[in-house]
């Protein structure tokens, strides 16, 4: 028998022989060539050469495959079996040969040898594995694709190509495992050149014959389940990133794999996952072992998040997802009894410091995927990885909190705060800035976080990297979150209990609960607090120590710069406070923190330069103020009941008011039932909200009803406050629809640009004026008014603008009709003064507003229900007519018919307040005074009118007893004080409407008379209406109890007898 050695060099020298490099001429081609080489190679080795039938090239090859294939087997033999040679013949061997780790007696190969047994192995699987696996993968159905062209295969060669692909494979794998499937690899060349280069060829071959599922199997080409063993031998033995290599270049590679080869490798591939390890390996095997000079591109990120979330076919996904994200996080859990009752070992370091930056941002990737909204399971993945995190932060450390979907779970290693918090970071850090992710990790610990972050702040001494940190996460969450969750949170964040945390000694943060020694602090100013006060010049705003600290959270949420949020917070906190406020059983506490909270927040948030000015946004602040002046007036729709609800008594009986009661016992300052100034609280509540529209209206100069419709609501409910009784409220109010008045009309009209020189022109004006009215200074606001005034003047300028635009008169007339309802002079007088003049430039249009002003619900029975406020307006605005008659002089016969008629009709409605029906006659008298002419188509009717009221109305001096008769001096301005105090009174007896229509009777007779004398064409009353107007004034001057109207009558009475003598020419 030969030695080992020299068959070594024999099988060498035959392999040689199918390596032969010389020159192909081209009187050979290579199928001759090839196939003297196979001749060769069998004539060295002293062997016949089987009858095979080569007729094609492909034939040759697979031939010659088989013949490398030999060579490398028997190499692989004579190195791993054990043989008799002397250990000593090693050493006659030169330096460059390659020793194998084999036993002691094991043969040397040189350099040479080793090349061409690459060579060699390269052959087996390039001629021989390959082309058989394509050409039988074409016999197996496939799902067509629309660009697969239709061809004709041949199969009857396929069962051939089965049997010589299963025995080239059982060669390879028995070369593997020469000593059996359970035995070590052999340590030779030959193995190491297998693991390295034609690993995934030979898993890819051996599990496409191994694993052929029954439907493609038949007798000639039967599953080959001998197979099985040595591949999962192989995958449990090598290196898990080389397992992860080799199984992701089978599913990638071209043409693709079978589809029962894809789904066994996909299987394989998220089981070798689960292995501890698993995902470490996957990323070394996809972006290598260390950090390269550049950083990875996105399709590999992307290639490794998709294997991490495949679920494997038959593997439910809770039992897939939680160990991954175990491995990921850093925890160790009990996989689930399904699987396998094996301890899935934690991977520390994937989310930490001390791992490469690209397994960071990968393993960030994977988790910001699988969280995914659009992800199926994102749900599941939500429920097992966020509480992972979450728990160490919101639990208190020294309580074990298990949840009940992890009481299945067991943890050995928990996250500590300070872990999950370097967690969070490098999570964020290494993820793109999506809002909807930073809201599902941040938004559930954001109290917590919160709490941690104040405690920091407050501490003595804290690690500036734990609070850059803390505060990172708090201001990232806050500038991204979605504007109502936002809200959300920070509400909870008000409305919470305190979260207690400490700092030990190593550092390490961690929930407490609170502290049972400390107390309650029972001493406010104490020595200390004052010695605190010299030493820092600040004493502490928070010496009740509520939380949240009010100045501590309004500096968070300025930091914010996100006004959206702030200014619904702030509304919320306004309209609980005045729920707090109301409710008895409120907490006092609770309420104080709402109350300084709000100061807070007005104080660090309504500066102008601040991009978290609550008024920049008034959205949310109008809303506001359109609900608190909702509910006072829907309040007082409701009838309140007064005294005991047991049952009726004499007052539920009353059917006739009686007004003696209201003049004796009604204040000046008293108001109709259902008044605005019911309730203390609810007013304050008013103020402030007209406070802030005030406020919003001066910072937003563009913000008018034109872009905030809401302001045409807030403008009509202001109006009943308008219209209350004295106050600072009815003040506000009043100023505020002025406000919103000329904000309207400065945005309403649009003016053409037109070249001015020296003197200002009329849009100039206009819009200085508008710009005057919204100051809060008084003065400034009535220049305004006189700007609006000169403005409306019929008068023409040097400018050439004469008249100001038509367009402009209801804006302009709408703020004149709000002015003249001010308690100040001054903008009071601008105001009718302005009336006066936009009549004078406008004519009946501008004039019939304003009868129809005067005149509104006077004639009807709705007349008894005018507020005080109402019958003020209306005798302003009567005051302003009585300009415009006196400045129309005789051209008022123009406007006779707009105004006559419904002063006429004032007067004569009982139903009508005294001191309405006075101010009509007054006007009326006006008329005659200013222009006879103008009320001679109406003398009859308004003398017929002036007689009867007269005959009707009048009072005659009762018959009481002379103690009761005789009413001093002193209590003569009785009835004066009465109409005063009760201008909304109905009772035509009060002296002052027989003193204007005795006014009125004298001046028209005097009139006439005039008109006599100058020899004008009058109608005279007839002589039987004088003779009864002499009886009836008569009378009155002899016996009505009021002595001014006795001495008026009187008056009458001589102007008919001067009226008389003009008739008669005397």
């Amino acid at each position: 028998m030969n030695s080992r050695p020299s068959q070594l060099n024999e099988i060498l020298a035959a392999g040689s022989h199918l390596l032969d490099s010389g020159q192909v001429t081209a009187e050979h081609d290579l199928k001759t060539v090839l196939s003297s080489r196979i001749a060769k190679f069998y004539s060295t080795l002293g062997r016949d050469r089987p009858a095979v039938v080569c007729d094609t090239i492909e034939d040759i090859h697979l031939e010659t495959a088989q013949c490398a294939l030999q060579v490398v087997h028997l190499v692989q033999q004579l190195l791993t079996e054990p043989a008799d040679a002397n250990p000593d013949e090693r050493a006659s061997q030169g330096d460059d040969v390659f020793h194998e780790a084999t036993p002691e007696n094991a043969p040397v190969l040189g350099t040479r040898d080793l090349s061409k047994l690459r060579t060699l192995l390269a052959m087996v699987f390039r001629w021989g594995i390959d082309p058989s696996l394509g050409r039988i993968e074409l016999a197996w159905p496939t799902k067509p694709s629309p660009d697969t062209v239709t061809a004709i295969i041949d199969l009857t060669s396929t069962p051939a190509d089965y049997r010589t692909l299963s025995s080239l494979l059982t060669c390879l794998m028995s070369m593997m495992f020469p000593h059996g499937v359970q035995a070590s690899l052999p340590q030779t060349y030959i193995t190491t050149t297998i693991l390295s280069r034609h690993m995934s060829g030979l898993l890819k071959a051996s599990m496409a014959l191994g694993w052929l599922p029954r439907s493609l199997s038949s007798e000639d080409t039967p599953t080959v389940d001998s197979l099985r063993p040595p591949v999962l031998r192989l995958l449990e033995i090598l290196p898990l990133p080389q397992v992860m290599t080799d199984l992701g270049a089978i599913l990638s590679s071209m043409p693709p794999p079978p589809s029962h080869v894809r789904r066994l490798c996909s299987s394989l591939l998220s089981k070798n996952l689960l292995r501890t390890g698993g995902i470490r390996a996957l990323y070394a095997a996809v972006f290598g072992e260390q950090d390269g000079p550049e950083d990875p591109q996105l399709e590999k990120y992307e290639h490794a998040g998709r294997v991490l979330k495949s679920v494997p076919s038959g593997m439910k996904p809770e039992v897939s997802m939680h160990p991954a994200f175990c491995h990921l996080l850093g925890t160790k859990a009990l996989y689930s009894r399904t699987i396998s009752p094996i301890i899935a070992p934690r991977l520390i370091d994937i989310l930490s410091d001390n791992v490469p930056a690209t397994y960071r941002r990968a393993a960030s990737f994977a988790i910001s995927q699988m969280l995914d909204s659009r992800f199926p399971h994102s749900t599941l993945v939500s429920s097992l990885t966020l509480p992972i995190i979450h728990r160490p932060i919101m639990q208190v450390s020294n309580v074990s909190l298990e949840d009940t979907q992890h009481r299945r779970l067991v943890t050995l290693a928990p996250m500590t705060p300070t872990q999950a918090l370097s967690t969070l970071t490098i999570l964020l850090l290494n993820t793109d800035p999506s809002p909807v992710f930073i809201s599902l990790v941040l938004s559930p610990v954001m109290p917590a976080l919160y709490a941690l972050m104040f405690h920091l702040d407050n501490a003595k001494a804290s690690d500036p990297v734990l609070k850059e940190s803390v505060k990172g996460l708090l201001a990232t969450w806050g500038r991204v979150v979605e504007r109502q969750e936002g809200v959300d949170i920070l509400w909870s964040v008000l409305q919470s209990d305190r979260m207690h945390w400490e700092v030990d000694v190593a550092g390490e943060v961690k929930r407490v609960a609170a502290d049972p020694s400390a107390g309650e602090k029972l001493a406010l100013l104490t020595p200390k607090d004052l010695r605190k006060e010299e030493e820092t010049g600040e004493i502490d705003k928070n010496f009740l120590d509520l939380y949240p600290d009010p100045t501590h959270f309004v500096q968070y949420l300025k930091s914010l710069s996100r006004p959206d949020i702030a200014s619904e917070l702030f509304v919320r906190l306004l309209e609980i406070y005045h729920s707090s406020k109301v409710d008895q059983e409120s907490d006092p506490m609770r309420v104080l923190l709402y109350l300084q909270m709000t100061v807070q927040m007005q104080t660090q948030l309504s500066d102008n330069s601040s991009s978290t000015n609550l008024l920049s946004k008034p959205e949310h602040i109008l809303i506001f103020v359109k609900h608190a002046l909702e509910t006072p007036v829907s309040a007082s729709a409701v009838p309140k009941k007064t005294g005991q609800s047991g049952g009726l008594g004499l007052d539920d009986l009353r059917i006739v008011h009686n007004e003696e009661e209201d003049l004796k016992d009604g204040d000046s300052d008293d108001e109709e039932p259902g008044g605005m100034n019911d309730n203390p609280g609810e007013d304050n509540m008013i103020e402030t909200a007209i406070n802030l529209l005030l406020a919003t209206l001066e910072v937003n100069p563009a913000l008018s009803a034109r872009n905030a419709p809401v302001l045409n609501d807030i403008f009509s409910l202001l109006e009943p406050f308008a219209n209350s009784v004295p106050g600072s409220t009815r003040d506000l109010a009043r100023e505020a629809r002025l406000v919103m008045t000329a904000r309207l009309a400065s945005t309403s009209t649009s003016w053409p640009a037109l070249p001015t020189k020296g003197e200002e022109n009329a849009q100039e004006i206009y819009q200085k004026a508008l710009k005057l009215l919204q100051d809060p200074i008084l003065p400034v606001r009535a220049h305004g008014l006189l700007l609006l005034r000169q403005l409306v003047s019929s008068e023409p300028r040097a400018s050439g603008a004469s008249s100001t635009d038509a367009a402009l008169v209801p804006a302009i007339m709408s703020i004149f009709m709000q002015s003249v309802q001010e308690d100040d002079s001054y903008i009071f007088l601008n105001a009718v003064q302005g009336l006066s003049a936009m009549v004078d430039a406008f004519g009946k249009e501008v004039l019939g507003n304003l009868i129809e002003t005067y005149s509104r619900n006077v004639t009807t029975i709705h007349a008894g229900g005018l507020s005080k406020q109402e019958v003020d307006t209306k005798l302003r605005v009567g005051e302003a007519l009585g300009q415009v008659i006196r400045r129309c002089g005789d051209a008022l016969g123009i406007y006779s018919d707009t105004v006559v008629p419904r002063l006429i009709s004032v007067f004569r409605s009982s139903y009508a307040p005294t001191v309405l029906r006075a101010s009509a006659v007054s006007l009326l008298t006006d008329c005659v005074k200013t222009s006879l002419v103008a009320v001679l188509g109406y003398t009859n009717d308004l003398s017929t009118g002036i007689l009867d009221l007269l005959q009707v109305e009048m009072v005659p001096i009762s018959q009481s007893p002379p103690r009761e008769a005789e009413k001093t001096k002193a209590e003569e301005p009785n009835e004066k004080e009465a109409i005063d105090s009760k201008p909304t009174a109905v009772n035509s007896k009060l002296p002052p409407l027989r003193r204007a229509a005795l006014h009125f009777w004298t001046l028209l007779l005097q009139q006439l008379t005039r008109a006599v004398y100058d020899g004008a064409t009058v109608e005279i009353p007839s002589a039987p209406f004088l003779r009864r107007a002499n009886v009836t004034l008569g009378y009155i001057a002899s016996t009505d109890e009021d002595g001014i109207v006795r001495v008026m009558a009187r008056e009458a009475n001589e102007a008919i007898d001067q009226l008389n003598r003009a008739m008669l020419g005397m």
